[in-house]
């Protein structure tokens, strides 16, 4: 926690305290009383250690309450910092494959899709204030969230994924047909799709071609990504009875198609990521491409502490008008 002070320069004031000291022990105290007592035993009671220490006591009470004062009109503040931003966003849509492929163990320790999420929740994080949205895809597909600048909602939703969500298959062109559907209405000045997919078209009743047409003509941007080793991988699959199993199956990924989709939306062609190093450098170049520009602008926001010294001042006062009512000695 941190605290400040918003109007430091009075504590100049403080300047004063020597100055009061030195009154009070060099001038005051050597003042000749207007009283005068016939017997000088009479005063004894009132000047001895213990009566001059009771006195300087009060003393201290007067300083106390003028520091307090003083801090107090310094004001003591906790600050808290807010940043506003505003900004050209981009609308981003991540389209992912949710196919029983995607567990796939090429990516060891870890399956495609989970290395695939990794990902993607990193590139959100990086993107705090862009609208983004999740499709899934498998032999059908559908919205996972909607566009949404709560990016803690989309995390959770993105976590919940798991394949076998939806029914199986590799409907790619449908993926991006449903991804579309959420960006057409956008007015954002740029629109992307961000296509992670591991297999080839085999499902749906558009193609992705069609569907990337379809994406040129909204001014809709495609980045395919296709995600797994090339040749054999290693699946794992729950038998009722063995328990889990790993199948070999040849899994090939249609790069031609999506060399073509991105051909088609002007992305240079689509990335392939072998191992996770390679997805996350393909998403940190999307990131870099699609740069949004935004201002920021820092707004503070103070909580005042400043009268809790008033109320110290106020108690310390008290405290010494009780102290010198009841406990110092008075010449009468």
């Amino acid at each position: 926690m941190r605290i400040e002070f918003l109007k430091p320069a009075f504590f100049w004031l403080l300047l004063l305290i020597p100055l009061l000291i030195i009154y009070e022990i060099f001038i005051k105290s050597r003042k000749k009383p207007t009283v005068l007592y016939s017997n000088i035993q009479l005063l004894k009671p009132f000047i001895s250690t213990k009566s001059q220490i009771l006195y300087y006591l009060r003393y201290i009470f007067h300083l106390l309450i003028f520091v307090a004062c003083v801090i107090a009109l310094a004001r003591l503040v906790i600050p808290e910092r807010f940043t506003r931003v505003k900004g050209k966003g981009v609308d981003i849509i991540l389209a992912m494959d949710v196919s029983t492929s995607m567990r796939a163990i090429d990516f060891q320790p870890n399956n495609r899709l989970f290395v695939a999420k990794e990902e993607a929740r990193k590139f959100i994080e990086s993107r705090p204030t862009d609208r983004i949205g999740l499709v899934i895809f498998g032999g059908k597909s559908y919205t996972q969230c909607p566009l949404t600048i709560d990016h803690k909602i989309l995390i959770e939703l993105l976590e919940q994924i798991k394949t076998g969500m939806i029914e199986d298959g590799t409907a790619i062109g449908m993926g991006i047909a449903t991804s579309i559907n959420r960006l057409r209405d956008s007015v954002a000045k740029s629109k992307v799709i961000i296509l992670l997919t591991d297999g080839r078209n085999n499902s749906g009743e558009i193609d992705p071609i069609t569907a990337a047409t379809l994406a040129k003509d909204l001014d809709i941007k495609i980045y395919p990504v296709g995600v797994g080793k090339e040749g054999v991988s290693q699946i794992p699959i729950d038998h009722p009875i063995y328990g889990r199993q790993y199948v070999s199956q040849q899994l090939d990924i249609d790069m031609d198609t999506l060399n073509k989709i991105a051909e088609i939306c002007g992305t240079e062609k689509a990335s392939r990521a072998q191992n996770p190093e390679q997805l996350k450098e393909i998403m940190q170049h999307i990131d870099k491409m699609e740069k949004t520009e935004i201002t920021e602008k820092v707004h503070y926001r103070y909580y005042d502490l400043f009268y809790y010294f008033l109320y110290a001042a106020l108690i310390l006062l008290v405290l010494e008008i009780l102290y010198s009512r009841f406990i110092l000695k008075r010449i009468p």
